[in-house]
């Protein structure tokens, strides 16, 4: 019996199509030993829906929810977590009911274990930076454009000075 789990410990990753990369939905390129930015759980209660605790040894199944000495489903991690960053340990793909996601499994430190369905996080802003972080600094950079755009129909009119004008897109570029 201890052979067979031996063997079923070292065969896994092989089985699991393992990666060294994997370019994100967020745009970012990830590599195993890059630390990952966790961001804010997205459960009301403030956990995270797509970040599990492993327990030390991390999980072994198709989304990661069996393991030695496990019988029941993976934890969601808690909001403690929240703004933690964990260095990304290996990048799988797995599959299960016909659905394939890559998850990262990472550690902040000691011996705990988390997996992270990384596309699943980014899009729920578990992890940073997430599309709404790039969708708020087009948002962000549109508005601005909008008011120096303004800025420049009321110096074409007079309404304003050149350095009026001068100093309110100074201010609204942060200058």
């Amino acid at each position: 019996m201890k052979r067979l789990t031996i063997a079923m410990l070292v065969l896994i990753p092989f089985l699991s199509q393992a990666q060294k990369e994997y370019k994100a939905s967020n745009g970012i390129t990830y590599h195993v030993g890059d630390t990952l930015r966790l961001g804010l759980g997205s459960k009301a209660d403030g956990s995270f829906l797509y970040v599990e605790d492993k327990g030390p040894l991390g999980g072994l199944g198709p989304f990661g929810n069996i393991g030695p000495g496990r019988s029941q489903p993976a934890r969601s991690l808690p909001k403690d977590f929240a703004n933690v960053g964990a260095v990304i340990k290996s990048i799988t793909k797995t599959s299960a009911n016909g659905v394939s996601k890559y998850a990262f499994s990472v550690n902040p430190g000691g011996p705990m274990r988390y997996t992270v369905y990384i596309d699943d996080a980014i899009a729920a802003c578990e992890v940073r930076p997430c599309k709404s972080d790039a969708s708020a600094a087009a948002t962000t950079t549109g508005a601005v454009a909008d008011e120096i755009k303004k800025l420049k129909v009321l110096l074409d009119s007079g309404a304003i000075t050149k350095s009026e004008y001068d100093a309110q897109k100074k201010k609204l570029l942060g200058e």
